[in-house]
């Protein structure tokens, strides 16, 4: 790769990398000596400097009031764009609150950790107390996340008498338990639809758990995107044939 490509690759422009390889070449000088240097004119060459030295990369001195420019030594370059680097890596945290909150005015939450999502479903349990949500998921997926918690978090949805029903992979059947006592209808999907996630469908949300998203989970309150779930739940629930629980 040429010198001047790689100073373009880093945000410099064709006549700045090009007037700043000259100014090394040459070890530094007047305008004009650049420009008869690269066989331009004076005047634009002029203006290519004066953005090199407003960036850091060129210096102007003064001798019997005429100007003479230097070029950076590379080495300092590199430190130039490291101290930028280092100073941007320094607001990636603000950046990302930033992000997260134009995400939720949005619509849009996402859930990093385990115990984050932890604390989504025990707000659930206080919010679900004599109501009823449904769910499309993979049971040993979910289950999978944290076995311990999440099979007393069933237990304590009953106990709560939150009722709900679950659209369940066919390789669901292996752990999903029978017991009517957890207040919970199923039916099983086809065996050739397979997949590892689970959504859950609130009144005003959805959750969607995943392994395979960059977030463990994401959550969505978008009115409308909440009404085409809980549709579409409906439509293949009432489609379905009733699960074989023997």
């Amino acid at each position: 790769m040429e010198n001047s490509t790689v100073l373009i690759e880093l945000g410099l422009s064709k006549a700045e990398s090009e007037v700043y390889l000259a100014l090394l070449k040459i070890g530094g000088g007047k305008a004009s000596q650049i420009a008869r240097e690269m066989d331009v004119k004076r005047t634009t060459t002029y203006a290519t400097l004066e953005s090199l030295t407003r960036k850091g990369l060129a210096s102007v001195y003064f001798r019997k009031s005429k100007r003479f420019y230097y070029a950076l030594k590379p080495h300092k370059v590199a430190s130039l764009f490291e101290k930028k680097l280092d100073l941007f890596n320094s607001m990636i945290p603000m950046l990302e609150i930033m992000e997260k909150k134009e995400t939720q005015i949005k619509g849009l939450r996402f859930i990093e950790t385990k115990e984050e999502l932890k604390h989504f479903y025990d707000n659930v349990l206080e919010e679900y107390k004599n109501k009823e949500y449904y769910i499309i998921g993979s049971a040993p997926a979910w289950e999978g996340i944290d076995e311990e918690y999440f099979v007393q978090y069933r237990k304590n949805r009953a106990k709560n008498k939150t009722r709900t029903k679950l659209l369940l992979s066919s390789e669901s059947k292996e752990i999903n338990p029978l017991n009517t006592k957890l207040l919970r209808e199923f039916k099983y999907l086809p065996e050739k639809y397979k997949f590892k996630s689970t959504i859950d469908i609130f009144n005003d949300q959805i959750l969607i758990v995943s392994p395979d998203l960059s977030s463990l989970a994401v959550v969505i309150a978008i009115p409308a995107m909440v009404d085409i779930f809980k549709s579409i739940f409906e439509i293949i629930w009432d489609t379905l044939p009733e699960a074989n629980t023997q």
